[in-house]
Formats: C-alpha cells, structure tokens, sequence
C-alpha cells in the first residue's frame, strides 16, 4: 500500500520537514510521492514540490481542491474553470484529480445523490476539455453513500480512468465539516468499491486519511495507496502516534484528554519496535512541534512497513490496536470485516 504525503501547507514548514529527514531520517523516502493542491497552495510551496520531483523524482499528484468546496471555501462551478486553467498551464505533474463535489454528513439523500450525479457528470465533461496528455494521468473521485452511487460512479469512470480511482466518501465532522471521520458506511461502501472496481482492472485511492490504526483495514480491503497529512496537522495538536496507533496529547493538559507520559511513551515504542531520532529525547518532542511531525511522518511509515513486512500476525496487530486505540476496533471485529478479509 503505497503511502502519498499530502503537501498543501506552509511552505516553510515543508522546506524544514525534507531538510530535517534528509539530515536525521533513516534511508526511506517519506516524500517519494506528493499530493498538493495547487489551487490552495502556497507558489513557493508548488516550487518545493516541483523541486522534488525534479531533484529526487518523486511522483507529484495534484489534487483537486474538492476538499475546499467541502469547506465552503470557494463554490464548485468556480473550481470547474481555475482548476482546468491551472492544469493546462501546468503540465508537468504525475497525476491530475477530477473536480469532485465531496457530499458531508449533513447532508440529505437528495444532497448526497445531487453531488454525485454533479461529480461523475462534471468529471466528463473536465476530462474532455483536458490536453491528450493530461489524459492519461486523471484520477477521477467516487463519493458514493450507497452502492448504486458506487456502481454509477465506477460504471462511468471505467470509460476514461486510467488505472485508479480516488474514494473520498468518508464521515465528516466539524464545523465546517473539514474533519473526515472513518463511519460503518463509509467502511461498507469503500469495500463494495474496491470489489467492483478490480473487477474492472482499476486500483483504488483513499483521500485524507487521519491516522495509523486505519491503514490495516484498509491494506485488508485491497486499498492500493492514501494520503494524509495528519502526521503534521496532529503535530500542531500537540499529538504523537506510533505504528497502529491514534494520537497521544504529549504537549499540555487539556480537559477530558490526559497527558502521555515519558513511561508510557518508552513502553509503547517497545511494543511497536518503533525509534527515529526524532523522539530519542522526550522532552524535545514534547516542545517542538517540527520534531513530532517528523515522529509522526516516521510513524506513518513504520506502519505500512509493519503490514507490509509480515512480522507481525493478525492476532499481533489486532492486540496492539485493541490496547491503544480500541475505538477502531469495532471495524476489526465486525461481521462485514471478518466476511471480506477472512480475519479470525
């Protein structure tokens, strides 16, 4: 399962993230693969970006920005025509997202099938306006919230789509309803869209995924890649994850939540097997905000490295998830899961 670092932040920040993993990361290429919304983005960040590829050839994907209409940030018609300009001026990247009209919780059916129908109906309408080279690189989005809209979506994309699809359908919270939030739902229809679109020979993406203890359902449901930038925005937070876990506060003492402590920190490394150098002192990780992005980023990592590598079983991976972040448990142990990974 290949692991997208979403990039659309303050540029000096990204500039610090490569400086600093260049100098105390490991041999991994956390920044092998980029996703930047170009859109939102600042110009020097896109001038990082494109640095990298051209520096370290790493894979730029450029998103959308559907993300941002969820936000109310900009109307959809809007993002129809910056977003074609800016792609055919800028044809240099590795992939190109379809505008999508991403449905939110709050919305009703009717809302919910208006986007969809919008987003598959719009998808070909942009494609067709794209350069024959830009055509071979799109990504269009399934948001669906029931199996129809799933069907409808993959029926319609199979026609252009090269050799992905994007999933963005995930719960949202907030308020502004910028928060995706992992629901039954989405869990059940992002199955039965993995299923019908490798049944068509098309690899599935997941967009703005939050933390490490999803990536395991998702790599058992035959999701091929992600994004995320939650490695950062946990940071800002003040939080840490570890491999397969949700974020621990290591910052300060807010109400309802509790401090983690160095103990319990150094304890749940070694259930892990988890060390970077970004965390070897505790107290500079709980003061700078850079160092437990890095952390969180070598997290991430370690993670798709643990599932990957095979070293730990089933049972292994469930305990570690069940003991630290058992609210995911529930998709672990649910009939729906044990039906289509064959998990015990």
């Amino acid at each position: 399962m290949k692991f997208v670092v979403s990039a659309t932040m303050n540029a000096g920040d990204l500039r610090q993230a490569i400086r600093l993993w260049n100098t105390y990361g490991d041999s991994r290429n956390p920044f092998a693969y980029v996703l930047v919304s170009p859109l939102f983005a600042q110009p020097a960040t896109l001038r990082i970006v494109r640095e990298l590829k051209e520096q370290q050839s790493s894979q730029v994907y450029f998103d959308s920005g559907g993300y941002y209409v969820q936000q109310g940030r900009l109307e959809y018609q809007e993002l129809y025509e910056r977003l074609l300009s800016f792609y055919i001026k800028n044809q240099w990247a590795d992939g190109y997202v379809l505008p999508d009209w991403v449905p939110t919780s709050r919305d009703s059916p009717e809302e919910v099938r208006d986007k969809v129908l919008a987003t598959v109906t719009v998808a070909k309408i942009f494609y067709d306006e794209l350069p024959d080279l830009l055509k071979e690189r799109v990504l269009a989005v399934v948001h669906a919230h029931t199996i129809e809209q799933v069907i409808l979506c993959v029926e319609t994309y199979r026609q252009f789509a090269a050799k992905s699809i994007g999933f963005g359908s995930f719960g949202t919270s907030g308020s502004t309803n910028g928060v995706n939030i992992v629901t039954r739902q989405s869990v059940e229809i992002l199955q039965a869209l993995v299923n019908i679109a490798t049944q068509n020979g098309l690899h599935v993406h997941v967009f703005g995924v939050s933390i490490p203890p999803i990536l395991y359902l998702f790599q058992q449901l035959g999701v091929s890649s992600f994004d995320s930038m939650a490695w950062m925005k946990a940071a800002g937070y003040g939080n840490i994850f570890l491999p397969l876990m949700r974020g621990y506060l290591a910052t300060y003492q807010v109400l309802g939540r509790s401090h983690i402590s160095r103990e319990q920190f150094e304890a749940l490394k070694v259930l892990t097997g988890h060390r970077c150098h970004f965390c070897e002192d505790f107290s500079t990780l709980t003061s700078n905000r850079m160092y437990r992005a890095m952390h969180n980023l070598a997290s991430m990592l370690d993670t798709i490295d643990l599932l990957e590598g095979g070293n730990f079983s089933h049972e292994q991976i469930i305990q570690i998830i069940a003991q630290c972040s058992p609210s995911y448990l529930r998709y672990y142990g649910s009939p729906m899961y044990l039906r289509y990974s064959g998990g015990s």
